[in-house]
């Protein structure tokens, strides 16, 4: 799964929620949900190690975002998660979600 080409095709998206997941989940089966805003909500194989210290370093906030336990909001956009599930918020800077995928655990990839 790339999760950029999701990106891509979740930020060049104009319909609804609906729409939109039924696309993301024919490019990826591991697409969980759309929300109202247009993030997308993805399960990884298995558990995610994000390093939060990395993401402070890219301009990240660490903020709440039910019911994910990890939230980092940026100037534009945000990344959440918890557990296995990571949700993508779809006004995130691409090189910004592509140095964080790049620091994932070789075992957390989708």
């Amino acid at each position: 799964m790339d999760l950029l080409k999701l990106l891509r095709t979740a930020k060049s998206f104009e319909d609804s929620p609906a729409e939109l997941q039924s696309e993301l989940k024919a490019l990826c089966e591991n697409v969980i949900s759309v929300g109202d805003d247009l993030s997308f909500v993805v399960r990884f194989e298995n558990e995610l190690n994000i390093n939060e210290s990395l993401v402070g370093e890219f301009g990240g906030r660490k903020k709440k975002l039910y019911p994910f336990r990890n939230a980092w909001f940026f100037d534009k956009g945000y990344i959440a998660w918890d557990g296995r599930f990571l949700r993508v918020s779809r006004d995130i800077d691409e090189k910004i979600l592509e140095k964080i995928l790049a620091s994932l655990n070789a075992e957390s990839r989708p």
